[in-house]
């Protein structure tokens, strides 16, 4: 998909331990490539064959691929409706959709209305005025849009104009001048989709990236040396968040290091798709619906949670709320813990990260 959101890269320190017990029936591979939502898809897994681990990679490909062109909002493709079909036809006519498309939007429009406000689908005609001063600026300097622009275009962004059916599996806009941008939500849900379907053909261990979402499933086959400070890397996933300024949040590249134990790990981020105006004011492509601008509270957000998809929502949101408030939310849901990387270069974390056990943090 062209130009969907690309957060930051949350890398995975599988590699930075050494697998040991090498008469295991199992083995380690890994492999990557790129494509699929513009960004690099990173998997590793513990199998007992290559051949079992080839026929995973191009189960991972065919799928990314084709939820990529689903999701896409900008490019067409023969004999498929996708997200660009459903925005030509704004004001025109419902347009029948592949049910993965409906899901999607569906969750979007529920964790919209039930947990925040702040990550609109329905917001695609504000976006696409940043995503086109991002792409004209020249050596990253470019001019943001008008207040004027962004106004008139924040007139169309109710998500009640995206009317979704379920049982017919069509989705309509009824405002002309709205368009869908699903940047926040398609790569998370795009990857949970991957994850489940690789455990419904029986994978056993695995753990796959795709820009800065991470989705885990089981426990290592062989037992690595770990990291010192906590011992469950032994036997566990276990992931690192990138530092954003070439290590001014530690000593090292990861500020945190994070037990995976199953669990999704998104990152949302101001570290790459940006561009700056002539007086040096950064713009990101994290943009918040009430100012209509991108928000400068974080250098990151991370979120840990089951779902990579409610992941990618909360990470967006989180990086669009001031500390406090998404920490009180944050607070109020079941099952999610966050990191959050500060202008200041301070890291704060919830209190199910516990160092030693699930978490560490490098000082």
């Amino acid at each position: 998909m062209k130009q969907i959101k690309i957060i930051l890269a949350v890398i995975l320190s599988f590699a930075l331990v050494g697998c040991q017990s090498s008469s295991s029936k199992y083995q380690y591979l890994k492999d990557s490539f790129t494509g699929p939502f513009d960004t690099v898809i990173e998997y590793m897994a513990y199998v007992k064959s290559q051949k079992e681990f080839d026929t995973q990679m191009k189960l991972i490909k065919e799928e990314l691929t084709r939820l990529d062109q689903l999701f896409d909002k900008y490019t067409s493709y023969e004999g498929l409706n996708n997200i660009k079909t459903i925005n030509d036809n704004a004001g025109i006519k419902a347009v029948s959709v592949d049910p993965v498309i409906v899901d999607m939007l569906q969750k979007s429009v529920t964790d919209y209305k039930t947990v925040s406000t702040k990550v609109n689908i329905a917001m695609g005609s504000v976006l696409s005025l940043w995503h086109d001063s991002r792409d004209n600026a020249v050596d990253g300097v470019g001019v943001p849009p008008s207040t004027s622009q962004l106004e008139e275009a924040s007139q169309h962004m109710n998500i009640d104009s995206v009317e979704i059916d379920t049982i017919n599996n069509t989705v309509y806009i009824s405002d002309p001048k709205t368009s869908i941008d699903v940047g926040a939500t398609a790569k998370g849900y795009a990857i949970e989709y991957v994850k489940q379907v690789l455990i419904d053909n029986g994978v056993e261990a695995f753990l796959i990236s795709g820009g800065g979402n991470i989705a885990s499933y089981g426990e290592r086959k062989i037992k690595a040396n770990g990291n010192e400070f906590v011992p469950r890397s032994k036997n566990e996933f276990f992931v690192g968040i990138e530092s954003p300024n070439n290590g001014a949040y530690s000593d090292g590249k990861y500020p945190a290091m994070i037990i995976a134990d199953n669990k999704a790990i998104v990152t949302s981020g101001d570290y790459q798709r940006n561009f700056k105006d002539k007086d040096g004011n950064v713009y990101s492509h994290l943009v918040d619906p009430d100012t209509l601008y991108p928000a400068t509270y974080f250098r990151s957000v991370s979120i840990i949670t089951e779902d990579s998809g409610y992941a990618d929502f909360l990470s967006s949101t989180l990086f669009l709320l001031p500390y406090e408030e998404g920490k009180a939310l944050v607070d109020s849901l079941e099952g999610v813990e966050a990191v959050w990387l500060l202008n200041d270069g301070t890291v704060q974390y919830t209190d199910g990260l516990v160092e030693g056990d699930n978490f560490h943090l490098n000082r």
